[in-house]
């Protein structure tokens, strides 16, 4: 749960699209974002809130909900806050999903360590045989691209739900993933633009502990 307070000017929109992202991070059942004691400085600011919600629809998969005994601004139509927290979770009908994650030290025996490690789960979870090559290539290059550009160790985290599977790789450092070549003779080596070509969506999220994580979905199984 998160209850920003203050004014919200255009200064405050990306610490608070970021810190709601980081929230998100952890892969709650669901983030309530609490609009009490929040004030919209101008006309649509609040709309940082549905940009959010879509991103976190994407992944990691969980619903934003708001709520607050008067909504804050116009921004967000009355029927979509809650009148109370209580209210809010009533709302929370938690997908079904599998999980499964490994720690990942920087050293280069990682990218293999996590390429078996989701060939193992997509063979125990039933992912079709293509979708699981994808997700194996996506996996090498986003561990490849914290070995290459950080000296953080990595977590690796898989979801399957009902209509996606997600691979998400996190790590300590706050430099943004951007679409770049891998490094040459690598296994792969096309880097973030070979994981935009195989996945649905991609993307790149701050965590509240001032790392990021990138993640790549699949639609589908």
């Amino acid at each position: 749960m998160a209850r920003p307070a203050g004014k919200l000017d255009s200064a405050g929109l990306p610490r608070l699209r970021d810190t709601l992202l980081g929230c998100a991070a952890d892969h709650p059942a669901a983030l309530v974002v609490v609009l009490d004691e929040l004030a919209a400085d101008g006309p649509g600011r609040l709309g940082v809130l549905t940009q959010v919600r879509l991103q976190l629809a994407d992944w990691p998969g969980i619903p934003l909900l708001l709520a607050a005994a008067t909504p804050p601004g116009d921004d967000l139509p009355a029927p979509v806050v809650h009148p109370s927290v209580t209210d809010a979770l009533a709302r929370v009908r938690p997908a079904p999903r599998r999980q499964a994650s490994i720690d990942l030290p920087p050293v280069s025996a990682s990218t293999r360590l996590a390429r078996n490690f989701v060939r193992t789960l997509c063979r125990n979870w039933a992912v079709e045989p293509r979708r699981a090559g994808d997700a194996r290539m996506v996996t090498s290059e986003l561990v490849e691209n914290v070995l290459v550009h950080t000296d953080t160790p990595a977590l690796l985290r898989c979801d399957l739900r009902e209509d996606a599977l997600s691979i998400a790789v996190a790590d300590g450092s706050p430099v943004p993933a951007r679409l770049r070549e891998g490094r040459a003779g690598y296994l792969g080596g096309l880097g973030l633009k070979l994981v935009a070509q195989l996945t649905t969506r991609w993307g790149c999220s701050p965590t509240l502990t001032g790392g990021k994580v990138v993640w790549a979905v699949f639609s589908g199984r």
